[in-house]
């Protein structure tokens, strides 16, 4: 197939959502040949609540098309879990590397512009429209802006995040959030003058718990997942003041403290609520869903972008054999299904245990601390997207 770059006529798939879910399945469907366009709400370079924490098993993945932001990143060999009681440190089974969605996402755009894909930033869809079946063998989409320019597309990839909301689809953001998914909050910045050493660390704490990753340029990544209780209890929105002040009062962890301690922010604090994990619903009405859209998993596993990545790539493969093979639009979305499902199914059930853990009590934060010297590693392999293992084995990338 040969790749059109004109932003006019029939696409071969339309994907809403620019970040490294929407990027990765873009450049994966734009180098097998496919019209592709990308929507992205936001201007790049932009910031999110995130740990930056980028596993092993994405690395490969980036240093294909965006190998200069990732020789700027923090690499990073080690682990440290700490509660007030207990502190254990484990060395990775591989390398990671800490960089932030600043540089990151932006450089994914970029990429993709590169690779001629048909971007359009800053500009927001806000309805899609399933049309009746013609001669691709499947139903096309109508994907309207909300300047009202429309396109049609031969399949949709949706990549807008936990609380995306489409008209034409049932978005889980119009559809309520429950009462258990609105009790998290999420809020992170970065700081100078912490002391490099090139671990990522979480700190547990009554309720919630504190990441520090090293990112480029030798800045940190200071992010907390806290519990709206603990919010009302120290000063709401104070954190919008002196966040590390407000993480001390919060946490009351010596630890953490001490690592903030004469450090300066460098970046305003952003914050995201409600923060609900769980897995969501991989496909709707013939749509793909990618990256948080298809699922939140917790933070602290530090697999979010590397899955963002993977789904996005599986998604796009799914759809780049229906059309080359002549599948149908809802074989694709089973083969998609049947693979997100095959990849991430382990890593879900082990973060749920992990997670009654760590947002247990003190007592019980200690203890599942204690080990973690001696089953750290092994947990870490556990967590991981298992086709994106043996997709590096068989030595496949984006070239």
């Amino acid at each position: 197939m040969e790749i059109l770059n004109s932003t006019s006529g029939l696409l071969d798939l339309a994907i809403i959502g620019g970040g490294p879910a929407g990027t990765a399945a873009a450049l994966e469907a734009g180098r097998c040949g496919l019209h592709v366009a990308i929507w992205e709400r936001d201007c790049f370079p932009r910031d999110k609540v995130c740990g930056e924490f980028i596993s092993s098993e994405a690395l490969p993945l980036l240093q294909t098309v965006i190998p200069s932001a990732v020789a700027r990143g923090a690499v990073i060999q080690g682990a440290e879990f700490a509660s007030n009681a207990f502190a254990q440190a484990f060395r990775l089974p591989r390398a990671a590397l800490g960089l932030s969605r600043h540089l990151l996402d932006a450089e994914l755009w970029k990429a993709c512009e590169a690779a001629g894909i048909e971007v359009h930033e800053a500009e927001c869809i806000r309805k899609v429209r399933r049309l009746a079946s013609g001669r691709w063998q499947q139903r096309a989409w109508e994907i309207e802006s909300a300047s009202g320019s429309t396109r049609t597309a031969k399949s949709l990839i949706v990549a807008c995040g936990r609380w995306w909301a489409l008209d034409g689809l049932p978005s889980p953001a119009r559809a309520g959030a429950s009462v258990r998914a609105g009790r998290w909050l999420g809020a992170k910045a970065h700081f100078a003058g912490v002391a490099p050493r090139g671990n990522v660390e979480m700190y547990f704490f009554r309720g919630g718990y504190c990441g520090l990753a090293p990112v480029e340029d030798g800045a940190y990544n200071v992010c907390c997942l806290v519990h709206r209780e603990r919010v009302r209890e120290c000063g709401g929105a104070e954190w919008l003041k002196d966040f590390a002040a407000w993480l001390g009062q919060l946490s009351c962890h010596p630890a953490l403290e001490a690592r903030l301690r004469g450090a300066v922010q460098v970046t305003p604090v952003v914050t995201t609520a409600p923060v609900h994990v769980a897995r969501g619903r991989p496909v709707q009405q013939g749509a793909l869903m990618i990256g948080d859209a298809s699922g939140f998993l917790d933070p602290f596993t530090g697999e979010g972008i590397s899955m963002a990545l993977h789904s996005g790539r599986l998604a796009a493969r799914a759809i780049v054999t229906s059309l080359s093979e002549g599948f149908s639009g809802e074989q694709a979305a089973e083969v998609y299904r049947e693979n997100l499902a095959r990849a991430v199914r382990r890593t879900y059930k082990i973060a749920g245990v992990a997670r009654s853990l760590i947002h247990g009590p003190a007592w019980v934060q200690s203890l599942a601390t204690a080990p973690l010297r001696l089953i750290g590693k092994r947990l870490v392999s556990a967590t991981r997207w298992r086709e994106g293992r043996e997709e590096r084995s068989s030595g496949s990338n984006w070239n």
